[in-house]
């Protein structure tokens, strides 16, 4: 029998080869997505967890009293879901917190610390490297022992013992020493200093499932402040710290007794009234979980809202295909109740009808999830660039592919073969043979589906264009900085060394020579990245307010202004020297930078606008200046208290501005070749700084692009729901039509006749989707402190193109029976 039904679903797949061609597109397409978005959330769920010790790996944590991302939790649909990864606690702990857990808790097995740093200069067969950030880590002895990274050379238990020693990736050792072994040869960074290092292991390449992807560790002591930071118990909060937990310990039981001892720990430390101290609370978070959590300071980070968000998505387009699935097949097997009356005659069971047709969806569903998974393996790499990720399938479990495989597949095949089953099954044979009602199925559930995947559609459309016209914004709108034709250089050496004073002076008298560069200036930092954040005890509560080291052009260079007092001058010594604090303030001041500053206008108004050149004790320092707002954070949060400190020695950063009309490519050459020149051929790393604020939203841009593919997709399905129901219509009227015809109506008075009802289904979409997209609207919108007003016309436009869809898909069935010959019409029934 099964024999049988599996013949009869190959001959009819075959039979109506248009309307099993578009199932077969749809159901692909839609699988392929699913399968993208399951084999995504197994690799992020992957992170971690390969570690022998992973199930007793915890990420300590503890209460973020200083806001330090000074980001508020975005709002979400979804945020109910992750409310706890939400959480931004502070990850750097005082160096000698570690040691007193573990001497107090026997819970405690070991720990190790880690302390990772931005990019950093190599130094290596007389040649300079510039190492990305967060690829050098200074690490504790045990890290190789506590963590599952093998070393290819060396002992894991000695390798990290000497405060010179140094570990070195695979892929490191092939950049430095080629073919040779790197074992006992030096390397040398640029930690404060330039420091030599001994290579004592070689460890193999850390998994791309690792939060961690250091290129280099070398010890804790190669830091020259650690030993001293640890001998005085600094409570400098500096390091990441992981506990490896005892087999069996009742984790919940034990952060209560750690959270009390961190709370009495912190309170002891802090050296202000008790009525001024905050508590401080411990967390303890899995490490597997750790990357989750939006917690700033952590390697890798997955937002979790965007994985809700995609499974979402994927659901939304699962249902489509099922109902478009739905629709053209009872469209196509209307003709076929004929067939259903006669089985039922001679004895067929509905069970066995329901099996024959379950089994034909099943045939075909199972074609489509195998063409879906091929299809997937070819969108990979345009998926891994879009969702920016790294999925490679060959990491992946065989079995664990093969059970995903058949799990979609049944799925598939019960949403989508259930109802057109049971609605043809169900059809009275006494009723079929003698009205021969052959073509008068008729389901008003299909006209629901229809208008739910259509408001899906819509819904997608104008977030979409929210979207875009959000990201338009961001890029467009004025910073309050001049960012066009600004050239970063990364400086060389350890800023503030003789060194890098002497490289800073030169290029300073290279760029007043350059006719191509209009001026320059240097600063510790970039857009979004590189500035301190320091507390200051302002109205009452701490405060952390970015620190900005400068040049004394900057303000002049960027082209903000000063709204109040002055800006810092060559003219004027005391703006770059410490002064002394009058004795009788000394003790009154909660924080101090005995310097010279200059703030802007959101700092100012929270120190309650006071006098200029007076030591303002929140900030322990004399203000002489005020300058305008401008946004060196992006315009997803509104500008925060910064204040900015002159600094002549500054040469992390030279801005260049260059003068309009230039060939860029040439004058970058040219710079490059004094720059060698200058700096012994120092590593030239350069960005400009419209690309830098364009790469800060990077990741809206990304997920826009995302949410675009999904609409059209969507609205490509969708439209095939139309076709098929506009189709079903067609085939139920087909003698009406050659009767109208008959009677002399025009193929315009057909069409519209035909295509009345669906109108009513694409307003009633509309009346549905408009609130719902606006409550989605406004629930992102809600993450930027800065946003375009929505307008009117966003919604008109998502209703114009769902309605240009509308009309196109539904055209073919609707202008192909308004044109058929009514003679031929009539003879149907």
């Amino acid at each position: 029998m099964f024999k049988n039904y599996i013949k009869l679903a190959w001959r009819n797949l075959f039979k109506k080869k248009i309307y099993s061609l578009i199932n077969l597109t749809g159901l692909s397409v839609a699988a392929a997505f699913a399968i993208l978005i399951f084999l995504f959330v197994q690799h992020e769920n992957a992170y971690d967890r390969f570690h022998k010790n992973e199930k007793n790996l915890y990420r300590l944590e503890v209460t973020n009293i200083f806001n330090f991302d000074k980001e508020s939790p975005r709002k979400s649909f979804f945020s109910f879901l992750y409310k706890g990864e939400q959480v931004r606690n502070n990850l750097r702990l005082p160096i000698p917190l570690p040691e007193e857990l573990k001497a107090n808790f026997r819970e405690i097995k070991n720990f190790t610390r880690l302390q990772v740093g931005p990019e950093i200069e190599v130094r290596s067969n007389n040649q300079s490297f510039k190492i990305k950030n967060q690829a050098v880590a200074l690490a504790e002895d045990n890290f190789f022992t506590v963590f599952s990274f093998p070393l290819l050379k060396g002992d894991a238990a000695t390798a990290l013992l000497q405060p010179n020693n140094m570990v070195i990736s695979e892929s490191a050792a092939k950049k430095y020493f080629g073919d040779e072994n790197p074992m006992g040869k030096t390397i040398s960074l640029m930690i404060r200093d330039e420091k030599p290092f001994i290579i004592t292991g070689v460890a193999k390449d850390f998994p791309a499932s690792s939060s961690m992807q250091f290129e280099m560790v070398v010890p804790l002591q190669a830091n020259p402040g650690f030993e001293k930071s640890r001998a005085k118990k600094s409570t400098q909060y500096s390091h990441l710290a992981i506990l490896q937990l005892q087999d069996n310990v009742d984790v919940t039981a034990f952060e209560k007794k750690l959270d009390n001892f961190c709370t009495h720990y912190f309170s002891a430390n802090d050296n202000r009234p008790d009525k001024d101290k905050e508590i401080i609370h411990a967390y303890l978070r899995p490490l597997a979980q750790a990357h989750f959590n939006s917690s700033g300071g952590w390697f890798h980070y997955t937002d979790l809202e965007k994985i809700y968000q995609l499974i979402s998505l994927t659901a939304i387009l699962l249902i489509i295909v099922c109902i478009n699935y739905v629709l053209l097949t009872l469209t196509s097997t209307a003709a076929r109740s004929q067939e259903v009356g006669i089985r039922k005659t001679i004895g067929a069971e509905r069970g066995q009808i329901v099996a024959q047709f379950w089994v034909e969806t099943q045939l075909l569903v199972t074609i489509s999830v195998l063409a879906g998974f091929v299809l997937a393996i070819i969108a990979m790499p345009f998926f891994n660039q879009l969702v920016g990720a790294n999925i490679q399938v060959q990491h992946i479990s065989a079995w664990l592919i093969i059970a995903m495989l058949l799990a979609l597949s049944a799925v598939l095949g019960l949403m989508a073969g259930v109802f057109p089953a049971l609605a043809i099954s169900g059809l009275k044979p006494l009723q079929i043979m003698r009205g021969n009602a052959t073509y008068k199925l008729n389901p008003r559930l299909s006209k629901v589906f229809v208008v739910v995947q259509y408001t899906s559609c819509i819904v997608l459309v104008i977030c979409s264009i929210v979207i875009f016209r959000q990201m338009k914004f961001m890029l467009n709108k004025d910073l309050g900085f001049d960012k066009e034709q600004v050239v970063l250089i990364s400086s060389p050496g350890s800023h503030g060394s003789p060194e890098a004073s002497l490289i800073k002076e030169r290029f300073y008298q290279f760029a007043a020579k350059e006719p191509g560069i209009a001026n320059v200036t240097a600063a510790s930092f970039t857009f979004s990245a590189g500035f301190n954040m320091n507390s200051h005890f302002i109205d009452g509560k701490d405060q952390m307010v970015s620190e900005m080291s400068i040049d004394y052009n900057y303000f002049g260079f960027n082209k903000i202004p000063i709204i109040k007092g002055r800006a810092f001058s060559p003219g004027m010594p005391t703006d770059t020297t410490e002064f002394e604090i009058p004795a009788a303030l000394r003790d009154t001041l909660s924080s101090s930078t005995s310097m010279a500053i200059v703030v802007n206008e959101t700092l100012y108004n929270m120190l309650g606008k006071p006098p200029m050149d007076e030591i303002n004790k929140p900030m322990g320092s004399r203000i002489i200046g005020v300058c305008k707002d401008y946004h060196f954070w992006g315009l997803t949060q509104k500008v925060g208290p910064a204040y900015h400190l002159c600094s002549p020695k500054t040469s992390a950063f030279y801005w260049c501005k260059i003068k309009p009309g230039q060939d860029i490519p040439q004058l970058m050459d040219k710079i490059h070749a004094n720059w060698n020149a200058i700096t012994n051929s120092a590593p030239f790393e350069f960005t400009f700084m419209d690309e830098t604020v364009q790469r800060f939203y990077e990741p809206f841009k990304k997920w826009m692009q995302t949410i675009n593919v999904f609409t059209w997709i969507a609205i490509f399905l969708s439209c095939l729901g139309f076709f098929g129901l506009s189709g079903l219509n067609a085939v139920n009227r087909t003698k009406e039509v050659g009767i109208r015809k008959i009677l002399g109506a025009s193929i315009r008075e057909i069409y519209l006749l035909l295509n009345k009802e669906f109108i009513f289904l694409i307003t009633a979409a509309i009346a549905i989707a408009i609130p719902l997209s606006n409550y989605f609207i406004y629930t992102w919108l809600e993450n930027f402190a800065y946003r375009e007003k929505v307008s009117w016309a966003v919604y008109v436009i998502g209703a114009a193109v769902a309605l240009l869809c509308a009309a196109l898909a539904i055209g073919y069935h609707t202008i192909k029976a308004a044109m058929a010959n009514p003679v031929k019409s009539l003879r149907t029934e």
